[in-house]
């Protein structure tokens, strides 16, 4: 049974959304189809006061947006509370206000359409990462902006004369490796304390063209590899080509959007694997198959794709690399 309500979704009997706008000192709840509102601070006490809040009607799901981390420990308190939630990228959220014509943006908004968004779309509940998880991200997200920071410091090197900023940046750039360092041992530890992700790990190393920092990123940024839709980690990935048509023109197909760091590391071991000269290599064979009519770039984007359709396969199977087994694969 499904109840119409004044913002014409309709909404199954007895069911409820919540959406959550999400700032560093506040959470602005607003329940959906009741559209009554709420505002908590995002402190534990506003957290725990907001588990009261629903306590006597529980949500069918909590939505909020992804806003760099203040939703972290929020979502954390929902799960420990077994409180059906999601976290959605804020982009999807903002298109589907304008496609409803709403153009205005304010806390208390932000909630009502979030609220109205999970009831439209009738989003499912997702899982928590495990605490390991959760570090890995962490830690990953962290050695990429050192990675950027050395980056920046070194091309500042290039132009600089005065002494004192060439010593002083030369240092800099110094103690930023040093992090790495620091912080890849800190990523391998926690992989390597772990017997799944150890496994998972060695399956990924042994797949020509991925070394450790192609699998640790897949690690981190695929973590329903080998679980999950091959076509979805695909997409999450950034590999999928999209069409570009309109009547009777016909455009180029183009990747868009996906996990940028999974897309470049995944760039680089695609243009490490088509190196490699030996004969069984399939990478290799797929990239002059395409690239004999299509351009490089076209190729290797196909290399990125059956890197992770690949990667998808041995990991469901629990197997390691062994070139016979994907003769049929690379055939299809």
């Amino acid at each position: 049974m499904k109840t119409q309500n004044e913002n014409n979704v309709n909404v199954p009997a007895h069911a409820h959304y919540i959406g959550v706008d999400v700032a560093k000192a506040t959470l602005d709840a607003h329940r959906f189809p009741q559209n009554t509102s709420k505002q908590f601070t995002n402190t534990p006490e506003g957290w725990k006061q907001f588990l009261q809040w629903i306590k006597d009607e529980p949500p069918t799901l909590v939505l909020c947006e992804a806003t760099g981390g203040y939703e972290k420990n929020f979502v954390i308190t929902l799960a420990d509370a077994d409180v059906p939630f999601r976290v959605v990228n804020p982009a999807r959220v903002r298109d589907f206000a304008k496609s409803h014509g709403i153009l205005a943006k304010t806390d208390t908004l932000d909630a009502k359409v979030l609220a109205k968004f999970a009831a439209e779309r009738r989003l499912e509940p997702q899982k928590l990462q495990d605490e390991t998880q959760r570090q890995l991200k962490e830690l990953a997200g962290w050695r990429r902006q050192l990675v950027k920071a050395k980056t920046r410091h070194r091309n500042q090197l290039e132009h600089a004369s005065n002494k004192m900023v060439i010593k002083g940046t030369k240092l800099l750039i110094k103690q930023i490796e040093q992090q790495i360092a620091k912080v890849e041992a800190e990523l391998n530890q926690l992989i390597d304390n772990d017997p799944q992700l150890s496994t998972l790990n060695d399956i990924l190393l042994s797949i020509p063209g991925i070394g450790q920092e192609v699998a640790r990123t897949l690690i981190v940024e695929l973590p329903d590899l080998g679980s999950g839709d091959p076509a979805k980690l695909c997409s999450l990935a950034g590999v999928v080509p999209f069409n570009c048509d309109s009547g009777l023109f016909r455009g180029k197909r183009r990747i868009y959007g996906g996990r940028a760091a999974l897309r470049t590391v995944l760039y680089m071991a695609a243009l490490s694997a088509v190196k490699c000269v030996k004969a069984d290599n399939v990478f290799r064979q797929l990239y002059l198959r395409i690239t004999a009519t299509k351009p490089h770039k076209v190729g290797i984007v196909a290399v990125m794709h059956k890197m992770i359709i690949i990667a998808h396969s041995m990991v469901k199977n629990n197997e390691k690399w062994q070139n016979k087994m994907f003769k049929k694969i690379t055939e299809n």
